[in-house]
């Protein structure tokens, strides 16, 4: 089984959603004690929000679950898993460093390559 890891994940946050997929698949790296880090790039920055979180609501009466991409981000963070964020991505979206969750790496493009070239796996989303 590979050991280091490298989850690219350049989707954005998914609406109507409790949890982020994304997020939560990468949590069981965790579990199997496997070296991951993950690379947020293009909309998937997004996911790396501190302030990502949203409030319950409803839509034509029915209730919507809060969606907390920043809650899962940092589980992630405090097992150990390396959270880089593509800098030039970051700006594209009109976001700073600030606007992150504590913890979050902000890397150019050849950090990314370096990630993507050591891993023994790469998953992309």
């Amino acid at each position: 089984m590979a050991r280091r890891v490298v989850s690219l994940v350049r989707s954005g946050p998914q609406a109507l959603r409790s949890t982020e997929a994304v997020l939560e698949a990468n949590a069981y790296a965790v579990a199997e004690d496997v070296d991951l880090t993950v690379v947020l790039a293009g909309a998937g920055v997004e996911l790396a929000i501190a302030a990502g979180e949203v409030r319950p609501g409803t839509l034509a009466g029915v209730p919507l679950p809060p969606a907390a991409s920043g809650q899962d981000l940092r589980g992630l963070l405090e097992s150990g898993v390396g959270v880089l964020v593509v800098d030039a991505d970051l700006q594209a979206q009109g976001l700073r460093r600030e606007d992150l969750v504590e913890g979050v790496e902000v890397v150019d493009g050849a950090a990314v390559a370096d990630a993507l070239r050591t891993a023994e796996a790469v998953l992309t989303w």
